[in-house]
């Protein structure tokens, strides 16, 4: 079943990993809880994902009360290091192209990482990525300005387009924020129309306004669990969505569910919401989940469309193990291929997918 259970399942967060997370929002960490944590889990600082060690570096500097051990101190400030180096770097490249954009009258929005660099601009980002957006109708003019500026195009996937100059300089270019099936392009425009100026180093950028943030945030942060494989991607909506609502403490809900409605992608919203309250309690209001109501058409659509993306991403997942097979393993690449097919081709025929695909999907993900 796709309810909230399904997806604490689906972000499957480790007793440690939990923990370091409710340390990390909390106002009043102590060294004794801290130490627990590397010291309950048998914390070995060599064994632990980037992840996880990025995080642990960021707890102790917003405690800095709280003495680092030694064994691991060098290693937690390298990773910090490390993404102050990447900050720049990417935060360099942006800066260019948002130059050259403002001459040319695009205006730019700042989303994800790049945002937050906005409102906590201090703060070190695990970021590996830039991200901005600028309305789809400049989409074509910006890449075309971003090549003249010595950019390489990286990839495409889907409404994104990454541009490079180097690995440390990558900017990913959106014409569309919206993980959803309904009224994309009219909430994409609305959005551009309420976002706020504001001055980065001098240049023009946009920022959605809080509201239209908080969607984003719940709405791109479900995309992220479902394809996202390692700990920081799965949680950053959280960590994010956390800080904005410590930080405005007029946030107009209603809007927010509005633009659920919308796009239709209410059912989906409701369980972000209702992860964000299991992990991080008591921090929205109190009866804003239990007012928003699901009737059995939106259920069903979620459902649908929820399974639609876990099958395209088992497909991805079915190509990575056909190639690392060996190629006397016959049988095994041929069940696998089998099942790519049905993922990605077969079950798009009507009649197939109504018979078969809710069973199979249902199988598959154990929903």
């Amino acid at each position: 079943m796709l309810d909230v259970n399904f997806f604490i399942k689906r972000l499957n967060l480790s007793k440690k990993e939990t923990f370091l997370l409710k340390l990390y929002t909390s106002n009043t960490v102590t060294k004794d809880e801290v130490y627990s944590l590397l010291y309950d889990f048998d914390y070995s600082i060599e064994k632990e994902t980037l992840p996880f060690n990025f995080l642990l570096a960021q707890l102790f500097q917003n405690n800095p009360h709280i003495e680092i051990p030694k064994n691991i101190e060098p290693r937690l400030k390298g990773v910090l290091r490390l993404f102050q180096y990447y900050n720049v770097s990417l935060l360099l490249s942006v800066k260019q192209l948002v130059a050259e954009l403002n001459k040319n009258d695009i205006p730019v929005m700042f989303i994800k990482n790049s945002s937050m660099k906005v409102f906590d601009a201090d703060k070190t980002r695990m970021m590996y990525v830039a991200d901005c957006a600028v309305p789809k109708e400049r989409f074509s003019k910006t890449i075309e300005i971003s090549k003249k500026l010595g950019f390489k195009i990286n990839g495409k996937y889907g409404n994104v387009t990454e541009i490079l100059k180097n690995d440390n300089q990558r900017i990913a270019v959106y014409h569309t924020l919206i993980n959803s099936n309904k009224n994309v392009d009219k909430v994409y425009e609305d959005i551009f129309k309420r976002a706020i100026k504001h001055e980065f180093h001098g240049l023009h950028i946009l920022i959605a306004n809080i509201e239209d943030f908080l969607f984003l945030l719940f709405n791109n942060g479900y995309n992220d669990i479902i394809y996202s494989q390692t700990f920081y991607k799965k949680i950053s909506w959280l960590l994010d969505s956390f800080y904005i609502i410590k930080n405005n403490k007029n946030i107009n809900w209603e809007n927010v569910i509005r633009k659920a409605k919308e796009t239709g992608s209410l059912a989906q919203i409701k369980i972000m919401l209702e992860l964000f309250e299991y992990f991080l309690p008591n921090t929205i209001p109190h009866d804003l989940i239990s007012s928003i109501q699901i009737s059995k058409r939106e259920q069903k659509d979620f459902n649908l469309y929820t399974k639609n993306h876990l099958c395209f991403y088992r497909a991805q997942e079915i190509i990575k193990e056909i190639r690392i097979k060996e190629k006397s393993d016959f049988f095994g690449k041929t069940k696998l291929f089998a099942q790519f097919l049905y993922l990605k081709i077969i079950q798009r025929v009507p009649i197939i997918n109504t018979l078969f695909f809710e069973k199979m999907a249902n199988k598959m993900f154990e929903c």
